[in-house]
């Protein structure tokens, strides 16, 4: 009698608990907010940092093929044509994080790539180090939502208001 009655009980809390996981398994969904220097995914493939060309962009060689990757998410203040407050410091970031030779893992949202053609990715160091949000907890970037890529938009737009809040980087200096 008690077992029956507590059989829909069960099945709330299991919906519950399926509910829950679901943001934190499925694309779009973010597992819990993310902090600086603290791995957010596993990869989903490797490459190597050819060249790194501003504080968003870079070239990096998979199996054998050279790609343009636009760093998904982000946005840094431009070095080209035009330089920008605190561009050539983000360039210096992402190579700092990022330098060529390097083997970086990456992983994609639902659109692989933007209007121009390039790999739009979410990439990680060696240690697991999200380099995209990295670049925003510095303040070096601020967040972009990429539609319909937003796997880790609301982690990068809490980083950004950190980073607004205490002053770092470009949001202390332009």
């Amino acid at each position: 009698m008690i077992a029956a009655a507590l059989r829909p009980l069960a099945v709330v809390a299991l919906v519950g608990v399926i509910g829950s996981l679901d943001g934190c398994l499925g694309p779009g969904g973010t597992s819990t907010p993310l902090q600086p220097g603290t791995p957010a995914a596993s990869a989903e493939g490797s490459g190597t940092v050819a060249s790194v060309t501003d504080g968003d962009t870079l070239r990096l060689e998979v199996d054998g093929i050279e790609l343009r990757v636009r760093l998904l998410g982000i946005d840094t203040p431009e070095v080209y044509p035009d330089v920008e407050c605190f561009g050539p410091e983000a360039e210096a970031a992402l190579a700092t994080l990022a330098p060529p030779g390097s083997t970086l893992g990456f992983a994609y949202d639902r659109d692989p790539r933007d209007r121009y053609d390039r790999e739009l990715m979410y990439l990680f160091t060696a240690d697991g180090t999200f380099i995209n949000y990295e670049l925003v907890a510095q303040g070096y970037a601020e967040a972009v939502l990429v539609e319909p890529n937003d796997r880790y938009y609301d982690d990068l737009v809490a980083a950004e208001r950190a980073a607004q809040d205490a002053g770092l980087g470009r949001w202390g200096q332009c």
